[in-house]
């Protein structure tokens, strides 16, 4: 179980960088500094707890191996800041579902793959996808050939955690049935998204010739 013990900010500001942390490490002010501009609602009690949460052992040092575990962290500690009822912090265009179940429904009845993004409501680079990409006339048209689907992994902590999500946005294709076939992680322009379209479709189009 992760650690919850909560570390005053007044200490976290007072850390400096030691000559001995390698280029993979972070002290806790750095953390504390990138996770505070990705992480607009968490007070300074909560987001002491956070760092400290991260900080698995305890030794003032984000390893690289623990910086991997910040979702698991966020989650565990941001969890009841923002419950369950909590909404998708951005807005999408009107194709994309953000019920998984009612989308593989839709998915069964057209035959089509489901593309899914994992994402949260304080993702930036899923932010300009939404914002840049998406709007993309050519990726609205590509669009037309899965079902888009918007998961945030915020509230849907089960089912992001079930698919092994651990960095935003990462896309999923899942085939009709609901089996996830393959997946993507990181944001992009639009060509790399059209790209990333087709590779599903295949992805998709070989899991059905083996069924």
């Amino acid at each position: 179980m992760l650690s919850r013990t909560i570390l005053p900010i007044v200490v976290l500001a007072t850390l400096v960088l030691l000559p001995s942390v390698s280029a993979k490490d972070r002290t806790l002010e750095e953390f504390t500094a990138y996770a505070s501009r990705r992480i607009a609602s968490g007070d300074a009690e909560t987001m002491g707890k956070f760092v400290a949460t991260v900080d698995r052992n305890g030794d003032g040092i984000i390893s690289a191996e623990e910086f991997a575990g910040r979702i698991d962290a966020y989650q565990l500690v941001f969890q009841t800041v923002q419950p369950k009822s909590h909404t998708a912090g951005h807005t999408l265009p009107e194709n994309w579902f953000t019920d998984f179940d009612k989308a593989s429904a839709e998915a069964i009845s057209s035959g089509k793959p489901l593309l899914v993004m994992f994402s949260a409501s304080w993702c930036a680079p899923c932010k300009m996808m939404i914002a840049q990409v998406f709007p993309d006339q050519r990726v609205k048209e590509a669009l037309k050939s899965v079902i888009p689907v918007y998961i945030d992994s915020e509230v849907e902590q089960d089912f992001a955690a079930d698919n092994g999500i651990r960095a935003y946005p990462t896309f999923v294709c899942f085939t009709p049935q609901q089996q996830a076939i393959a997946n993507h992680v990181g944001g992009g322009d639009a060509e790399a998204f059209l790209e990333l379209i087709e590779t599903f479709k295949v992805a998709a189009s070989e899991a059905q010739t083996d069924e």
